[in-house]
Order: C-alpha cells, then structure tokens, then sequence
C-alpha cells in the first residue's frame, strides 16, 4: 500500500497540468482585456467558457473512466487540450477565443474524475481527506504557477505566448501521471459486482445538499480567481505584476485549505461541519474585499485578505469531491463526475453575473457585496448535510 503515495504525487503533477488552462483568462485578464477590447463581462465569459465545457465533459468522462480506466482517457484528453489552445493562440477577437475555449475545457475536464478515482481505489476513508486535499492543491498550483509567470510573459511577448506555454505544460505533466500510474489489482473485480444507476443519486439528500453547496461555492471560486487581479488592478491601483502576485496569495490561501480543511474533517470524521465553517469565513471576506479594496491601503493587508479569500472560496473543493466519491466509493468517478458537472454550472453561470454587476455599478465593491450574500446561501445549504459520525460512506438508496 505504500504504493499509494505514488499515486498521490502522480494524481497532484496530473492535477497540476489539466489545471494551467483554468487559470489563464484570470491570470493575463490585464493583458488580455485591452488587446482584444473585452468588457469587464466579456472576461468572465471567457473564465465561464471553461468552466462550462468542463461542465459539459465532467459526466461522460466520468463514466468513462470507470468503464476503462484512468491513464487513456486523460492522456487523450490533455493531447486535445494542446491542439485546442495553439489554436486559440491564434485568435484576434473576443468570439473565436470564447469559442475555441469549450473544447479544451471538456478535453481538460478528464483529470478531475480520473484522479478522485484513482486515490478512491488506494486511499482508505480515514486518509481520504487528506489525500484529496493533497490532489486538489494541483489546482491552486497551477493558479500559483500562472499567476506568477503568465502576467510577465504576456506583457512581453503578448498574450498567445501565455497559452502556447500553457499548451505544452499541460502535455508534459500529464504525461507523468500516464506513464507513471496503476489500478489496484482488484479494482476491476469490485468495480463490476456492484449495481449503480445514476438517478438514485437524485433521492440522496447529502448528495444533494452537498451539491447544492458545491454550486454556490464554484460560483464564488469562479468570481474569485477572474476577478481578483482586475479588481486589484482598477480599484486599488496595483501594477499587473503586483496584482498577479496578489492573485498567487489567493491560490496560496486555496492550497492551505485544501489540506487543512481535509486534515480538519479526517479528525472529526465528517465533512459538513467544515464546509459550514468555510463559508462562513467567505461571506466575511468578500465583505472585506468590497471595503477594503481602494488606494492607499498597504498591500500587506490587502495580500492577507485575499489568501483568506483564496482559503475559503477555493478552500472548500477536496471536501465536496471526498463526500461526493464516498457517496459509491467503486463508481467515485461517475459520482463525482454528475455533482461537479452541477458545481460548474455555478461557475459558468454566476462568474458573468460578477463582471455585469461590476459593469452596472461602475465599481466592484458592489459585486463583492452580492458575493457575499451568494456564500451566504451556500453556508445555510451545508447545514443540511447530513453524515454518519465516524463513517464517511454515505450510500445510495437501493432501487
């Protein structure tokens, strides 16, 4: 079983990689906003373009993955990845881009149901958390890595660069994982015994409340991470460097609670009780953002406030993605394939809200508001969870 740990490196370098396109729009939104003429809503569209073919790849990867395994279909779908965005490098306008980003993103879309399958197979329950906060921080590395790299390549040599790099990072990094990866002998075996239909889920009121946390929260994560630097940047008179670094702070913040959160709930036992206390954190940071976001105040505050917006709107996402993979531990894929493909549709749908709210108030500090009473409502819906003490397997009805 020390093999386990392997995987956990391997399934965190895949993570990392199918994450770098996420990150881009957000990451260069300085560069990129004045050289293809974007509206501040038209930024967002571009961000909610990814989510939404993610969205739109989350299920049948899924359901791939646990009929044929993990290593093809993410090498497959992180080839696709590449091809998508050297095209969209080659785009002058707002259209083609917004475009050109849905196929890549149902192409990146193959690594989040194939890593929480693999440490479902390795990792037991009691380990889990941990080990879904380890994966999960491939995201906010990424959000990390970009933010300190993108904004500096894409002022120098323009904003194609940015997404011709992108491009080939993803392709060397997942092919790590491929070639480096293995089932349990026995996963197969168990795998085929056990009965599964997706419209039970339907009747599982943890699966659900959970959900419709997870829904909220990708909205808060997707208004978050695009907005973040332009925020900073407009409202606050910060440089694109120094606005980019702020922008790594919050993927920092999401790092830290991706595994403190998970340590956390693998020490009580249950997942719901930190889901509550994370949103609760947000709904008061975003009030913070909205205050405090102006010229004059010293960015050392500033930098703090936003690692606490990244712990707690990007903090939450291994907590949904274990209660979601325990909900069937053998078909975790497909399970967490169907609730994040409902979490995306919070992103792609509530990130544009943020910039049209920007736009018609001709400030942020509004949108900030409004965010944080969205996170509010997430925060009531994680009350409704309800778990098992000291078990994390929380199973389906049976037809």
């Amino acid at each position: 079983m020390r093999f386990r740990w392997v995987v956990l490196a391997l399934a965190t370098i895949m993570q990392l990689g199918v994450s770098l396109p996420q990150q881009t729009p957000a990451a260069i939104g300085p560069v990129i906003t004045p050289a293809l003429h974007l509206s501040r809503a038209e930024l967002g569209l571009l961000t909610s373009a990814i989510w939404g073919g993610m969205l739109l790849g989350m299920l049948p990867f899924g359901l791939l993955v646990d009929r044929i395994g993990e290593r093809w279909v993410v090498g497959g779908g992180a080839l696709a990845v590449a091809g998508v965005l050297t095209l969209a490098a080659q785009t002058n306008s707002f259209l083609p881009l917004f475009l050109l980003l849905w196929p890549a993103a149902i192409a990146a879309s193959s690594g989040s149901p194939g890593g929480t399958r693999a440490l479902t197979l390795w990792f037991p329950p009691r380990e889990r958390g941990l080990a879904m906060g380890v994966r999960q921080t491939g995201v906010t590395a990424a959000g990390i890595l970009v933010a300190l790299t993108l904004p500096r390549l894409a002022s120098t040599y323009g904003w194609p660069a940015a997404f011709h790099a992108v491009a080939l990072g993803v392709v060397v990094l997942v092919a790590v994982f491929v070639i480096g990866y293995r089932e349990p002998p026995a996963a197969r075996a168990v795998a085929a015994g056990e009965e599964f239909r997706l419209r039970d889920l339907a009747r599982n009121r943890t699966f659900l409340a959970a959900t419709g946390f997870g829904f909220v929260f990708m909205g808060a994560l997707g208004s978050a991470v695009t907005y973040t630097a332009v925020t900073l940047h407009e409202s606050a008179h910060l440089g694109v460097v120094e606005a980019g670094f702020v922008l790594a702070l919050v993927q920092l913040g999401g790092t830290i609670g991706r595994i403190g959160w998970g340590v956390v709930s693998d020490r009580l036992g249950r997942r719901a009780p930190v889901m509550v206390l994370n949103g609760g954190l947000a709904v008061l940071v975003c009030l913070g953002a909205a205050w405090l976001v102006r010229p004059g105040v010293p960015a050392v505050v500033l930098g703090g406030l936003f690692l606490l917006v990244g712990l707690s709107t990007m903090g939450w996402n291994a907590l949904y993605i274990t209660l979601a993979a325990e909900v069937t531990e053998h078909r975790a894929a497909t399970v967490v394939g169907a609730g994040t493909m409902v979490n995306f549709a919070g992103m792609l749908l509530i990130t544009p809200v943020f910039g049209a709210v920007a736009d018609a108030a001709h400030s942020y500090a509004p949108a900030w508001v409004a965010l944080a009473a969205w996170c509010a409502l997430g925060t009531v819906l994680a009350t409704r969870i309800r778990e098992r003490r000291g078990t994390h397997a929380v199973r389906v009805p049976a037809a």
